[in-house]
């Protein structure tokens, strides 16, 4: 009875995959059909952008609660030191899944290993970081990041999980809903960093650069009264960052989408997201801002020649001129200002208790250039592996003012040194590569608006990264953009027609 019972179970399960079969893989996995697996991929990173758009807002609403002292220093400690450790955690967490996530899409073919051999640089990028982290002065500072930079080798790691996963993306719908999320985050950003920057709503959003640190007075410390935009985002440089990536997706959209209603959403995003980077009062904002409105101007000016339609250069045009006016505008009533320097002593002296009080007696130069003088002092003094990533200590003794030089390539030649450097722009390379071939098959119908959208960020983000740092608010951002761009290249073409 026993045999016909154990029989009967086989014959009722033959010719099934189970999970716990020889293969020791589930039934979810082997037995997913390729929409489904390209539906699982694009859902995911949509959840992974909302989770970094959730988490940084308790960790916003939590810098103004002390919760005690450090008496080895006389600093006063706030909750936010604390929750921003779960952003750092967060990014690691949707890193490592975005890298199971990757496997998943190999095996199911949405990415072939073996059409893209370039990924050994990213890989020989992740292994020789961890060698800078193991050889740093500090190795726990930079395995897990110091306070807000939080910018440890845990969270580079989730950085390239974050483009594993973009890079499994490889439907063209699924890059447009996820587009989607990505633009209604920036439009998210954009309002609360508006309402930051308007005295009677600053009340209700908390500003944490409505009083900038000027410096000491004989009666203390003197602040200047100012509402800058930074959204949930911390710092106006991070805002930047995170709205030049995603007025790339806004505008393109709204220029090449077939869909009425998706194109107003992105026209009403992308002017909230223009008004909220004039706010943030600083060089990289106007700079990713502008490099946005012109890079995609020109490819709407060569693409009205290919499709002998000029409607998207005539939209992109009257929406730079409209960008343009506001600015200009708002430049001869003096009501826009930069004020980079005060906002990045403000932020690492009255925010982050990390740096003496601003510059010494040079006050001519412009503060960029003194920065990136300090920066590329301590490179040479750490030419091969750097201080270590985020190892704001050995940047100190190296004699540098503050943690970051304000260009993220000369921070990575100085925290992780001079190979991951050259590594790192080969990478960049590649991708600017392919960056190019998207926006060439774009010209003539070969790949849909994405392709260009995803190039236009990616692009516009290295060009305003050459006056800003990196943020474990921000660039995750830039990541998944990457991953998007070769996303595309993924698979062979002939691999995907056969799908």
């Amino acid at each position: 009875m026993s045999k016909a019972k154990e029989k009967k179970e086989v014959t009722t399960n033959q010719g099934k995959k189970h999970l716990f079969g020889s293969s020791e893989k589930s039934d979810f996995i082997l037995n997913m059909s390729a929409e489904s697996a390209q539906k699982l991929c694009g859902v995911y990173s949509i959840i992974a952008v909302l989770v970094l758009c959730v988490i940084t807002i308790p960790y916003y609403f939590t810098q103004n609660i002390k919760y005690g002292m450090d008496e080895s220093v006389n600093r006063t400690l706030y909750l936010n030191e604390k929750f921003i450790f779960f952003i750092s955690a967060a990014v690691l967490a949707v890193g490592f899944v975005g890298f199971i996530i990757f496997l998943i899409a190999n095996m199911k073919k949405q990415v072939e290993l073996k059409d893209n051999k370039s990924l050994i640089v990213p890989l020989a990028v992740v292994l020789l970081s961890v060698v800078s982290c193991l050889l740093s002065a500090d190795i726990f500072t930079s395995f897990y990041g110091y306070l807000d930079r939080s910018e440890g080798m845990l969270t580079i790691l989730g950085y390239w999980g974050l483009f594993a996963a973009g890079m499994t993306v490889t439907a063209d719908d699924r890059r447009i809903k996820l587009s989607d999320f990505i633009v209604g985050i920036g439009a998210f950003e954009a309002i609360v960093g508006i309402l930051q920057a308007i005295p009677a709503t600053a009340k209700i959003i908390p500003n944490y650069f409505k009083e900038i640190f000027s410096g000491f007075s004989s009666g203390g410390m003197t602040y200047t009264k100012e509402y800058i935009a930074t959204g949930f985002l911390c710092t106006p440089f991070a805002l930047a960052a995170v709205l030049t990536v995603i007025s790339a997706f806004a505008l393109n959209g709204m220029l090449y989408d077939d869909k009425k209603a998706r194109k107003i959403f992105y026209a009403i995003s992308l002017a909230l997201m223009t008004a909220a980077d004039i706010l943030a009062c600083v060089v990289p904002a106007i700079l990713g801002l502008g490099a946005v409105y012109v890079i995609s101007l020109i490819i709407a000016a060569v693409k009205s020649g290919f499709a002998k339609d000029k409607k998207p250069f005539i939209a992109c045009l009257v929406a730079f001129i409209v960008a343009g006016g506001i600015f200009a505008g708002l430049f001869a009533s003096n009501e826009f200002r930069l004020m980079d320097e005060k906002i990045i002593f403000h932020d690492s002296f009255d925010r982050l208790s990390i740096t003496g009080t601003g510059r010494g007696d040079d006050t001519e130069q412009w503060i960029y250039p003194y920065l990136w003088d300090d920066g590329m002092y301590t490179a040479e003094q750490n030419l091969i592996w750097g201080t270590g990533p985020d190892n704001w200590g050995t940047i100190f003794e190296s004699g540098a003012i503050i943690d970051r030089s304000y260009n993220e390539y000369i921070d990575l030649l100085q925290s992780r040194g001079l190979i991951i450097f050259a590594l790192t722009i080969v990478f960049l390379i590649m991708t600017i590569v392919k960056m190019c071939k998207l926006v060439a098959g774009f010209m003539k119908d070969k790949n849909g608006w994405t392709g260009c959208a995803v190039s236009a960020a990616v692009l516009c983000y290295l060009i305003q990264a050459f006056f800003n740092i990196s943020s474990v608010t921000s660039s995750p951002y830039f990541w998944i953009a990457a991953g998007l761009v070769w996303s595309f290249t993924a698979v062979k073409s002939s691999a995907k027609k056969k799908s």
